[in-house]
């Protein structure tokens, strides 16, 4: 079963937030994580086969941004 989570958040900084998550994109075996940005919002697609590893990326990746944000 595919699982699928697109993230969208507001941010001032939404280039740089972007571009500070991007190093985090990957596209390997059952995981596919992309981030971009448009005007004041960052999207973050993310695509694997279990709801665990879903749930665990998701977490990893709202963590990273909330760090990203503290930062600009």
């Amino acid at each position: 079963m595919m699982c699928h989570a697109t993230l969208v958040t507001e941010s001032a900084g939404a280039k740089a937030v972007a571009r500070a998550l991007n190093p985090d994109d990957v596209s390997m075996g059952e995981l596919t994580v992309k981030t971009s940005h448009k005007g004041d919002k960052v999207t973050t697609h993310i695509e694997c086969e279990s709801v665990s590893t879903l749930m665990a990326t998701v977490d990893d990746v709202l963590r990273c941004q909330i760090t990203s944000e503290s930062l600009i």
